[in-house]
């Protein structure tokens, strides 16, 4: 008679398999976790694209309901408006002006447009966050509570109101700290080769020397694009994260959507793009100009529009003018070969302002060269840029 059979004991693993196993998860984890942060900044990126687009399509409206693309500035003829102070020269940002086109009438009509941006009575638009403005990847974009203290000089600065506080012109009392919010933008204005601040004062001699399309009092049309809609910016990235990596002691404040000053809403391929990520191209020293470049947080490069509405990234390789002869302009800053800031003579007049300042494309050695980058810049340069250039 045969005797039953034993049923098999059960197996368990092994201290080897689970170690194996073990290690083929954490495999599978390093594998996946770069697709899945790809296919995020894929995500970011296709929105930076359409916010950009929106910006564009805005900026085209706005041209034909005024008969010129909006200035990257509206300043007043000393930058105070008795009774209520203002922080700076230059007023409302390109953005501000746009507001109708962006859906967002009711946040332009809050505003005091015959007071200064920084005035006291146009606190209430500085904290509100425009999702068209503002970069998915740009992770440094957060609003910062706007103290009521003015900035010191040598310290990092908050927001400066600049409000007349004391004395015989004391008209209006500081708001409370904290009470109030500042918010950012992820782009700029596409003002040329350089940017500086200035009014409607300025020298005809300077004004004419900007070749972007949107820096400070311009009134420029798309018609006057003759180098094509299609081979000019028109804005571009200015990550506030960017601002804050390379220059952190002045950053905090800088960004801000609805001011008009050079380093807050625009931009100028003076140095290279995403300058001080790595970019440096034999730029041996920036600081005073650094804000103004163009920058993001998307590896590799940034994304532009164009004059015509398109959207395109362009990479941080595109071929850019040299700096290779040690150039350097009165604040010891880097400037591109045979370039040179020229500043203009004041004007007897008392109410204008005492000088100007624009960028020379020549020097000893000859005319500027104008790399890619900075030829995409200028609206009527007459540079001849093929399509596989950037």
């Amino acid at each position: 008679m045969n005797a039953p059979k034993r049923p098999h004991a059960a197996r368990g693993f092994t201290l080897i398999e689970l170690l194996v196993v073990i290690a083929i998860i954490a495999v599978l984890i390093a594998l996946l976790l770069p697709a899945v942060q790809s296919a995020r900044e894929a995500a970011r990126r296709a929105q930076c694209t359409n916010n950009l687009k929106q910006i564009a399509l805005a900026a085209a409206n706005y041209e034909s309901g005024n008969g010129c693309l909006p200035a990257g500035s509206y300043s007043g003829l000393n930058g105070f408006n008795p009774p209520h102070w203002g922080t700076y020269v230059e007023n409302y940002s390109c953005f501000v002006r746009m507001l109708p086109y962006f859906e967002q009438s009711a946040m332009y009509n809050a505003m005091n447009t015959s007071l200064s941006s920084a005035d006291v009575c146009n606190l209430t638009i500085c904290g509100v966050r425009v999702a068209s403005l503002i970069c998915p990847s740009d992770n440094q974009n957060e609003t910062i509570p706007l103290p009521a203290t003015r900035s010191s000089t040598g310290v990092t600065p908050g927001w400066s109101f600049n409000l007349i506080d004391s004395g015989p012109d004391a008209v209006f009392p500081l708001p409370a700290g904290g009470t109030w919010q500042q918010a950012f933008t992820s782009y700029a204005g596409n003002a040329g080769t350089f940017t500086f601040g200035f009014t409607k004062l300025m020298p005809s001699s300077v004004l004419g020397q900007f070749n972007g399309l949107i820096y400070n009092d311009s009134s420029v049309r798309l018609s006057a694009i003759t180098d094509g809609t299609s081979n000019t910016f028109l804005f571009g990235e200015h990550s506030k994260s960017t601002l804050m990596r390379v220059d952190p002691g002045y950053a905090v404040s800088d960004g801000a959507w609805n001011s008009a000053r050079w380093y807050d809403t625009l931009f100028a391929t003076l140095y290279p793009l995403n300058f001080g990520n790595g970019n440096n191209q034999n730029v041996k020293n920036a600081s005073y100009y650094l804000p103004t470049g163009a920058g993001s947080n998307h590896p590799g490069g940034a994304n532009f529009a164009f004059g015509d509405g398109s959207v395109r990234f362009i990479k941080n390789n595109i071929n850019s003018w040299s700096f290779n002869q040690g150039n350097a302009d009165s604040y010891g800053d880097s400037m591109p070969d045979n370039t040179t800031f020229v500043t203009v003579p004041s004007s007897a007049d008392p109410n204008a302002i005492k000088s100007g300042t624009y960028l020379q494309h020549s020097g000893a050695n000859g005319p500027a060269q104008l790399g890619v980058y900075q030829a995409l810049s200028t609206r009527s340069g007459g540079e001849v840029i093929s399509a596989d250039a950037y």
